[in-house]
């Protein structure tokens, strides 16, 4: 019997729809239900009734699930016993914010693949809260996210790197420093539901601009630095970002305070630790992990 089967049906169980886990394991719905099917036969009981929609779980199926939870447990932790000091085994789905991806994702693959070999990965992008969903309901085994001051039950968080926030400008529009800017010229604001929203609405009401002063809302890093660099307007984002993108005759002005962006590796509380953790956060930029191994925060 393959555990995968198993899996995808304590999926099920979870989610309580066959729609919701064929979306969190990656698979046809077809797949799903043939495969449901196919385990069903194997074992050679009814494990759903069917002659109900969404299908539910019989009394055996609910016994096949307490006991399958064990299995799984039992496999996780002969994985975890068999894993080499320097090697992560298995396939992983692995989340990035968009903001950062193309920073980060880059160097992520480069060392997987020259050292963690037995490991295979699967990757998307999104938004923080939604990766952060995902992880929690299984769809991603860990994500990078913006950490905001918010605390999600049922996840940890492992500090990989800070990023400070610097105000941007093209120099022939910056000439009155940060405060003329501050008065009159349009602001580019990073959509404030992100994380890196959250921050710079957070930190924008400090340094007394205007209530009436221009403002443009944009979801996207590229065209917030391209109108930026063409002497549109003004913001405050990541310093990496407005370097990335803001090559060029470009003012920066430090942001007041201590306002800097916190990338964390989100994992489920129950099902991502110890050598494991340890493995895959040593993935990322190794002197960003070693700079902020003593400031780890496992919550």
């Amino acid at each position: 019997m393959q555990t995968r089967a198993l899996r995808s049906l304590l999926k099920i169980a979870k989610v309580g729809s066959f729609l919701k886990a064929s979306e969190q394991l990656n698979m046809t719905l077809s797949a799903l239900s043939m495969q449901m099917k196919a385990l069903e036969v194997e074992l050679g009981v009814q494990l759903f009734d069917r002659s109900v929609r969404p299908p539910r779980l019989t009394p055996m199926g609910r016994a096949v699930v307490d006991k399958a939870e064990g299995v799984i447990a039992c496999e996780d932790a002969l994985r975890d016993l068999c894993v080499q000091d320097d090697d992560l085994v298995g396939h992983f789905r692995v989340g990035f914010v968009t903001s950062a991806a193309a920073r980060l994702l880059p160097s992520f693959l480069k060392n997987t693949q020259a050292s963690m070999r037995r490991a295979t990965f699967a990757f998307e992008t999104g938004l923080s809260k939604a990766l952060q969903e995902k992880v929690l309901t299984g769809g991603l085994d860990a994500a990078v996210v913006t950490g905001t001051t918010g605390y999600v039950q049922g996840l940890r968080e492992v500090e990989l790197r800070r990023e400070p926030f610097v105000f941007a400008a093209a120099a022939r529009i910056a000439g009155g420093g940060l405060e003329g800017l501050m008065t009159h010229t349009p602001f580019f604001h990073f959509m404030p539901q992100t994380g890196i929203g959250q921050l710079i609405a957070d930190a924008m009401p400090s340094n007394a601009r205007p209530a009436d002063a221009p403002t443009i809302v944009l979801d996207n890093l590229e065209a917030i630095m391209g109108c930026v660099k063409a002497g549109l307007g003004f913001t405050l984002l990541p310093a990496p970002d407005v370097r990335r993108y803001g090559a060029g005759d470009l003012v920066e002005f430090a942001a007041p305070g201590t306002i800097h962006r916190s990338l964390m590796l989100v994992t489920r509380t129950e099902d991502f630790a110890g050598r494991r953790l340890d493995l895959l956060t040593a993935q990322f930029d190794p002197q960003d992990a070693q700079a902020l191994q003593k400031k780890r925060g496992i919550r």
